[in-house]
């Protein structure tokens, strides 16, 4: 409980992210989650979910479809966001 309220307090958002969707991804790279599920497990709302997953797949980092995320660069989402 206290490794989630640190993560909560102190890591930045983008950080909190794309650590849920590389823990969350499946074998091959998917995340079943809507992106309000996403924006619960990380403390946030559903349209800055969408904002940074989208920016995250105009970069090549995942691709965004109906109730699940593909994670396309592992490296790249575990090595830092371009935020």
């Amino acid at each position: 409980m206290f490794d989630l309220v640190e993560e909560v307090a102190f890591a930045p958002l983008e950080r909190r992210l794309a650590r849920r969707l590389l823990v969350e991804a499946d074998a091959g790279g998917i995340v079943w989650k809507t992106h309000q599920q996403l924006a619960s497990d990380v403390g946030s709302v559903r349209e800055v979910i969408s904002r940074l997953l989208g920016e995250w797949a105009d970069c090549g980092l995942v691709e965004v479809r109906r109730g699940q995320v593909q994670v396309i660069d592992r490296a790249g989402l575990a090595a830092g966001t371009p935020n």
